[in-house]
């Protein structure tokens, strides 16, 4: 990640203009030429990008929609996770729902989840796994059924990004994206 940003608006060109079409493509909100010029397409995929992710849609890429790319990025980097699943995946998972126990504990209640997750990080995804999923896609108003899909690590994502200004996202490469 560079140590400062660029905004990017139409008529910027470069290596960041290359990037952002690139990370629009992978994301699927992008199917022009990558060429590095910020024209009429690339604003219409950003706008589209901003308008599905809770973001101003003004065309801008800004601090906000830069972090709101990272958080869909490392979403589209998770699979799909159940009980009975082992791995990094997991091991993420569990360590989101502990600091959501943190933030809880920091912040007042932010997931209203009587007595917290309540669970330890042992890469694996057993009952205690999906009983604290459960109680988190309630919390989010989700399907609570304990499959961790796109929705539940999207709203998982929000806790990464708990309480931190954009831009911290996105200079501290919050979502290790590399």
């Amino acid at each position: 990640m560079p140590d400062t940003f660029v905004t990017l608006k139409e008529g910027s060109k470069g290596a960041e203009v290359t990037k952002l079409q690139q990370r629009l493509k992978t994301l699927k909100y992008y199917a022009g030429a990558i060429d590095g010029n910020f024209g009429p397409q690339t604003k219409a995929s950003v706008i589209n990008f901003q308008k599905k992710n809770a973001v101003k849609d003004d065309g801008i890429v800004g601090y906000e929609t830069e972090a709101a790319i990272q958080r869909a990025l490392w979403v589209s980097q998770r699979q799909t996770i159940q009980e009975g699943s082992k791995g990094n995946d997991v091991e993420k998972l569990q360590t989101l729902l502990q600091q959501a126990d943190e933030i809880n504990k920091d912040h007042g209640v932010v997931w209203n989840v009587p007595g917290g997750f309540g669970i330890r990080t042992d890469g694996i995804f057993g009952a205690n796994t999906k009983a604290a999923v459960i109680k988190f896609q309630q919390a989010e108003k989700l399907k609570a059924d304990g499959v961790v899909g796109a929705l539940t690590w999207k709203a998982l994502s929000g806790i990464i990004t708990f309480d931190l200004e954009p831009i911290v996202i996105v200079n501290n490469d919050v979502f290790d994206l590399a």
